[in-house]
């Protein structure tokens, strides 16, 4: 699992609880309040129903008063409290919440309705039958107060049912939070703080110098992928340094066994008199190693050019194929151990913007690289060829070739195949810069090679192209 799913899943689990925690809480609170509404009204019903107890208590007595010392003052005292039963009454059916406290309200209406009828009549009726009405009304009320307090009881009951869920469900929502977060702290140590700790080790220690340290990849997530990265750039720069290494010393190795055979070629003339015809021999010896030295140097320059973006270019318009034919007159001239076959199919007109010097520098590379890499007297054939808006210019050999992963390795600075070292002397900056110079021309560059059979190199240069792409320190992929 990628450490971005895992946070992701993470969050959302933080936020469903988060949520599911809110919504609860607001069902549960409207639910409580709705309780706490119910229980009010049973409240103020039972308190109705005291009330009425009392006025009709209160009736009676002053009823009792009356027929017991004829004052009309008592029978005066009466009106207030019908009124007072009046009221509550007409209030009864504001606190109803149920059928069944409705038809409790029914019975109480209908009791005092008979109780007011007997005790306002002008002629008062019986004191039983008074009193028979009365209780009536008063077991009518009491069980109207019951029913109220057995409905208060039940809401308050569930009331404290409810409390005590949303109690439980909010603890174990926080227990699981909390145990989500502690697992996903945990996993986040694991995943993302112990291994940058690692990578960031590691990339100290290579930074001080230890070029074989490695990443352990534990996971492949994006620290995985990065770890990879790492370990595979840090082999890049230790084979690079190694590659280095070895250059500098094939440099000075190089550069030492023609210095060598100069000067003792200079000392062997300084010390005997040679006629011309002795000298000969030895002063071609001695101008074809500085040759070579010049060679090694103009490598390294460029190679330097390059790095630092000081490769500069005199841009002409050129005719290809005359260039090319002046620079196969002087390589047929020069090499005499392979035979060198140009061919030309483009009609003498294959006009470019280029660099006359840079781009006889890369097909001089080439033929060398041809010449070094393939047994004598085999054929090297260059060839010139124009396709639409291209000028394919293209180099042949016979030689040892290579397999196809190894294409990329041949265009890295200080980088040679393993199997040609032993073939010839070479700094691994040849074709590093052709890449370059090809590159800076707009143009491309297409390696073939099968290995046993040979190479062919085939440069694509734009025609009649001014815009030069500018040089950098990468250089661009090889079509292959």
């Amino acid at each position: 699992m990628s450490i971005k799913k895992f946070i992701w899943i993470l969050m959302c689990g933080l936020l469903a609880c988060f949520l599911v925690l809110v919504i609860s809480l607001i069902l549960s609170t409207n639910q409580l309040q709705s309780m706490t509404v119910r229980i009010l009204v049973d409240s103020k019903a039972i308190e109705a129903a005291h009330i009425m107890e009392a006025s009709i208590l209160k009736e009676r007595r002053e009823e009792l008063l009356w027929r017991k010392t004829g004052d009309d003052h008592f029978l005066l005292m009466r009106k207030p409290i019908f009124d007072a039963l009046d009221t509550l009454l007409l209030q009864l059916p504001k606190t109803s919440t149920s059928t069944v406290e409705d038809d409790h309200i029914d019975r109480i209406n209908k009791s005092y309705t008979q109780f007011r009828l007997q005790a306002s009549a002008d002629m008062p009726a019986d004191l039983t039958v008074l009193s028979r009405s009365t209780n009536e009304l008063l077991a009518a009320v009491e069980a109207y107060r019951e029913l109220n307090r057995a409905q208060m009881t039940a809401t308050m009951s569930r009331s404290d049912r409810l409390n005590r869920l949303v109690d439980r469900c909010s603890l174990g929502l926080i227990i699981f939070v909390f145990l989500t977060m502690a697992l996903g702290a945990v996993q986040l140590v694991k995943r993302i703080i112990i291994p940058v700790s690692s990578i960031r080790s590691t990339v100290v220690r290579f930074g001080q110098g230890e070029l074989d340290v490695k990443i352990a990849i534990c996971r492949e997530d994006e620290l995985g992928i990065l770890s990879r990265a790492f370990n595979e750039m840090a082999e890049s720069i230790a084979s690079l340094q190694q590659e280095k290494r070895h250059v500098i010393a094939t440099l000075a190795h190089d550069l030492k066994n023609p210095l060598v055979l100069i000067g003792a070629t200079a000392r062997r003339m300084k010390k005997k008199q040679f006629s011309f015809e002795e000298q000969m021999p030895l002063l071609e010896r001695i101008i074809d190693q500085i040759d070579f030295v010049e060679e090694l140097i103009h490598e390294m320059m460029d190679a330097v050019h390059i790095e630092d973006g000081s490769f500069s270019f005199e841009i002409i318009e050129l005719q290809l194929e005359d260039l090319v034919r002046t620079i196969m007159e002087k390589q047929t001239a020069l090499i005499t151990t392979h035979r060198l076959v140009y061919a030309c199919d483009c009609d003498c007109n294959c006009p470019i913007m280029g660099d006359a010097q840079r781009l006889e520098r890369v097909l001089a590379n080439l033929i060398s690289n041809a010449v070094k890499y393939s047994n004598q007297e085999s054929l090297v054939s260059v060839s010139l060829h124009r396709r639409g808006n291209l000028a394919q210019l293209s180099v042949k050999d016979e030689g040892i070739g290579f397999e196809h992963d190894q294409i990329p390795l041949l265009f890295k600075p200080f980088t040679r195949l393993s199997h040609t070292k032993h073939m010839a002397r070479g700094t691994g900056l040849g074709l590093y810069s052709v890449k370059r110079i090809i590159d800076s021309h707009g143009g491309s560059i297409i390696v073939e090679s099968r290995s046993g059979i040979g190479t062919t190199v085939t440069l694509e240069l734009p025609l009649k192209t001014i815009k030069l792409l500018p040089v950098s320190a990468d250089t661009r992929p090889v079509n292959v």
